[in-house]
């Protein structure tokens, strides 16, 4: 009798089973209302599409230049996708599954054609293009790259206008190579030490006296490669924003007094390398830049010996498997909430960064398509 009693229960009620039901509709509605607003912009863009006329193919190649007139090596990038797309096919003879059909021919199809926008004196804005999102693909790590870089150039902007008290590190912290098959477990051990470095809520004694002026943290994970002695070097390329008060004598930590409380926390025999800075408002964008470097340099890697190429992509592969290499921290972290900024790792993050392109006097789009025999974008 009493364990009948207990199965009854246990059952849930009639009142809570409704509101179950009540709260499901309610998210299905949602969620209806988020697909058919996402489907009517979608239909509003195309409509807007037709209405932009197609410029007449020049057979012309791609001269595509940035803001600060710096021409942009779409061309390079594109010739570095296919060399990896060949080293793929290879590493799928050794390791079938370290990509699938489908996401290696995405590989292939990525950004082979460019659509712009283009005013009357012939200056173009890229409108629209297919990024594939492979965590290796050289197209995709440097659309992320500009992207990072423009988003903490508008966070470290943002902090500077609303605090006059905030000062920057910029912080390199290393340890030893090691090989690939110890890399994943290496990359673990030096993100877990950088955990006790900075949450404020694990009390370690080494990390203590920099939590105190620790006000927030960017960090970036690179992985590069030794082809010498076929290793991998991992590390951390960090800005750390601190208190004005950290430059005091009682408050201001060393090089060396770095290196050992880094040591600390690896808990590691051998006092690592470790490159730190303070970053003067006339330096910040190149900091800035080092830390929006691609977390593994693919480019470095495609024209090593075949095999061996093959065997770092694998290892880089398997390292990047939904692994995060960005993390914002602390006042950095808000600010970036607080300015509505994307996830530059997420799937669906916007690698084409057309803005407003109200603001832009367009009169015609403009095709380009990769040319795989002349290597380069061409009028089409």
């Amino acid at each position: 009798m009493s364990f009948t009693k207990n199965i009854v229960s246990h059952q849930p009620k009639k009142g809570k089973q409704n509101f179950l039901h009540v709260v499901n509709a309610v998210e299905k509605k949602t969620l209806l209302v988020i697909h058919h607003k996402k489907l009517q912009k979608e239909i509003e863009k195309r409509e807007q599409e037709k209405q932009i006329p197609i410029a007449e193919p020049t057979g012309e190649k791609l001269a595509d230049y940035s803001a600060t007139g710096k021409k942009r090596k779409w061309d390079l990038h594109k010739q570095n996708n296919l060399k990896l797309v060949e080293l793929y096919k290879q590493a799928i003879k050794i390791n079938p599954s370290v990509i699938s059909p489908k996401r290696l021919q995405d590989l292939a199809d990525c950004a082979s054609q460019l659509e712009y926008l283009q005013d009357a004196e012939g200056n173009k804005k890229l409108y629209k293009t297919y990024f594939c999102r492979v965590r290796l693909c050289p197209m995709c790590q440097w659309r992320r790259s500009l992207k990072l870089f423009s988003q903490v150039s508008k966070i470290t902007d943002y902090i500077n206008q609303q605090n006059d008290d905030v000062r920057y590190l910029f912080i390199t912290l290393t340890q030893k190579n090691c090989c690939g098959s110890e890399l994943v477990q290496e990359i673990n051990k030096i993100n877990k030490s950088f955990s006790l470095l900075v949450d404020k809520t694990k009390r370690v004694q080494p990390a203590t006296k920099f939590k105190k002026m620790l006000l927030g943290y960017i960090k970036s994970t690179e992985v590069t490669y030794n082809p010498k002695t076929k290793t991998y070097h991992p590390h951390l390329h960090c800005i750390f924003a601190v208190q004005g008060e950290y430059f005091n004598k009682a408050n201001y930590i060393n090089k060396n007094s770095w290196r050992s409380i880094w040591a600390d926390l690896l808990k590691v025999d051998y006092l690592p390398q470790i490159d730190v800075q303070a970053i003067k408002p006339a330096r910040q964008q190149k900091a800035v830049a080092e830390l929006a470097k691609y977390p593994a340099k693919v480019s470095s890697i495609l024209n090593l010996p075949q095999m061996q190429a093959v065997q770092v992509i694998i290892d880089l592969t398997t390292l990047c498997y939904k692994r995060r290499f960005v993390a914002f921290g602390g006042i950095f972290k808000k600010t970036k909430a607080l300015l509505k900024l994307q996830d530059v790792e997420a799937e669906n993050a916007d690698l084409v960064g057309a803005g407003n392109i109200k603001e832009f006097n367009y009169v015609a789009r403009a095709i380009y398509k990769y040319n795989v025999k002349f290597g380069c974008y061409i009028s089409s």
